[in-house]
C-alpha cells in the first residue's frame, strides 16, 4: 500500500501520458485503460490521483476544454518538477524494480496439493486465460503509436507467451507421469 497518493503505481503511467500531451482527467482515464486494459483503472482513482499530483506540484492546469454539451474539463500538463520526477522514477524503477512474486507463483508452489488429474485441468484453464490476455494486449499494442511508447506491452507479451509455453510443458510432464506426486493431503 502506498504511503502517499503519489506513490500509487499508476503515477508513472499518468505522468507518462502527460509527457505525450496535456489532457483532462477523463481523457487520462480513457487513455490509461485503452493502453493498459489489464490495469482496469477506475476513473475515480485517476481523478483523485491527478489532484494529488497537482498538490505535489507535478502537474498543473493549463486551460479548460469543452466539446459540445459535455461539461468543461480542466486540462493538465506536467510541470518542470513533474518532468524531473517522472524521469527520476523511470531511472530508479528500471535500475531497481524487483521481479514481483505473483499470486500464481505462490499457488504454483502448492500444485501438488491438487489431485494429479485436476492439476492439468486447472493449468489448462490458466493457459486459456493467458491466451485471452495475450490477445487483449496485442490489440492494445496496436494503437498506431511508435513502438518505444508501448515497449512495456511487448515485454509483458513475451512474459505471458513464455509462461504459456512453460505451462504447456508442465502439463505434458504431468500427463507423462514424469513428476512425483505427493500423497493425498500432503503438498
Amino acid at each position: 500500500m502506498p504511503l502517499t497518493a503519489v506513490d500509487n503505481p499508476l503515477t508513472l503511467r499518468l505522468l507518462g501520458l502527460l509527457v505525450e500531451r496535456p489532457m483532462h482527467q477523463y481523457a487520462l482515464a480513457t487513455a490509461l485503460n485503452e493502453r493498459h486494459p489489464y490495469l482496469n483503472a477506475k476513473s475515480g482513482s485517476v481523478y483523485t490521483l491527478v489532484r494529488s499530483l497537482e498538490a505535489a506540484g507535478w502537474v498543473a492546469p493549463t486551460g479548460v476544454e469543452q466539446m459540445g454539451n459535455r461539461p468543461a474539463r480542466t486540462v493538465y500538463a506536467l510541470t518542470e518538477q513533474g518532468w524531473d520526477t517522472f524521469r527520476e522514477r523511470v531511472r530508479r524503477q528500471i535500475r531497481e524494480a524487483r521481479v514481483t512474486t505473483s499470486a500464481f507463483v505462490d499457488a504454483l508452489a502448492y500444485l501438488g496439493a491438487l489431485d494429479r488429474d485436476e492439476a492439468p485441468h486447472v493449468l489448462r484453464e490458466r493457459q486459456e486465460s493467458l491466451r485471452e490476455r495475450i490477445a487483449e494486449l496485442e490489440r492494445a499494442g496496436d494503437v498506431g503509436l511508435p513502438e518505444i511508447t508501448m515497449i512495456e506491452v511487448d515485454f509483458v507479451l513475451h512474459q505471458l507467451r513464455a509462461e504459456t509455453e512453460w505451462i504447456r510443458a508442465l502439463v505434458a510432464r504431468i500427463d507423462r507421469d514424469e513428476l512425483a506426486w505427493p500423497a493425498k493431503g500432503r503438498a
